[in-house]
């Protein structure tokens, strides 16, 4: 795949999850931009391009039929998992994805979750709005129970880029780190430890793998179910993780004691999505916005990456490809 002096067709359909800059592409090029299109105006508006910038919008055969000459779809995202690659290679589509961007980003999100579900953080600061700490008698007020982190065990489930930099984080706070192998796995590899015994031991249990066949709803009743209850959960991996049922359950059961979240099984959720709706029933649950890898310096690099295989791919240079 090389570019030559014919323009190429260059169309991003989601401008809006990347930051406000201009693209700057190695070859000549006829480049379309819009700030949000929906599933159908990108089936009546984006027609015979070269590449295809997408965030969650899906290609299908439609959007294929529209664009004969697709050469490379750039995501925006390292999660591929709404691609239909066999589809794209059947078509001879090459798909390229980013990577190593916003690694210490998602694992600083995690530890937030982690330090503040543990301070009961929550509670802390809310008692102090309503004004309890300046009705009472004593010069402290302490909503709830405040543990440490030191000591504790934090169970990782994904040993790439954003696992190793929790880890990392977490050693420097005193935390004896497992990495737990798959479940079911037939043997366990070294450097991990099997995974009933890696959520036995955890205080603190980190997900951090990728969301697929066999990775949908890990985390269940038979799972929580082996946890100390008062043990919290971080999922900044992907909602498909976990059972919600099953997770509301544990936690009204105070079979666990926290959890925190940055992203659901249903993005943008509904209103009434069961694991908003349990923030208010439940005094120790955080959720954010699919937001960890949202840091001013993590979204450049995203940019920069993006540009960068669109430049590199279209030259016959393979970069990031899946």
């Amino acid at each position: 795949m090389s570019a030559n002096m014919t323009p190429l067709k260059i169309t991003c359909t989601e401008k809006y999850v990347l930051i406000d800059q201009d693209f700057k592409f190695d070859f000549p090029v006829e480049y379309t931009e819009y700030q949000q299109l929906s599933q159908d105006q990108l089936y009546h508006q984006v027609f015979d391009q070269d590449v295809i910038i997408i965030s969650d919008l899906i290609i299908d055969e439609q959007v294929l039929k529209n664009n004969p000459n697709l050469k490379l779809l750039a995501l925006c995202s390292t999660g591929y998992n709404h691609v239909n690659i066999e589809l794209l290679r059947q078509h001879n589509v090459q798909v390229c994805n980013i990577r190593g961007y916003a690694g210490d980003a998602v694992a600083e999100h995690a530890f937030t979750l982690m330090i503040q579900l543990i301070k009961n953080f929550s509670q802390q600061v809310e008692g102090v709005k309503q004004g309890l700490w300046g009705t009472g008698q004593s010069s402290f007020y302490l909503a709830a129970p405040m543990r440490e982190l030191k000591g504790k065990t934090l169970t990782i489930l994904g040993k790439g880029e954003i696992g190793e930099s929790l880890a990392q984080k977490a050693r420097a706070f005193g935390m004896h780190i497992i990495f737990s192998e798959r479940k079911n796995a037939s043997q366990c590899r070294e450097g991990y430890v099997p995974f009933e015994q890696a959520i036995q031991q955890a205080d603190i249990l980190s997900l951090h793998c990728e969301l697929n066949q066999s990775t949908h709803h890990l985390i269940d009743h038979s799972v929580l179910s082996q946890m100390k209850p008062e043990s919290i959960l971080i999922n900044v991996g992907r909602g498909g993780l976990v059972k919600d049922s099953d997770l509301i359950e544990a936690l009204l059961n105070h079979q666990l004691s926290g959890f925190g979240a940055d992203v659901l099984d249903q993005e943008p959720p509904a209103k009434d999505h069961p694991l908003l709706m349990l923030q208010h029933q439940h005094p120790n649950v955080l959720i954010t916005g699919h937001i960890a890898w949202g840091t001013e310096e993590a979204q450049q690099r995203l940019f920069d990456i993006l540009q960068d295989n669109i430049n590199k791919n279209m030259n016959g240079i393979a970069q990031n490809l899946v």
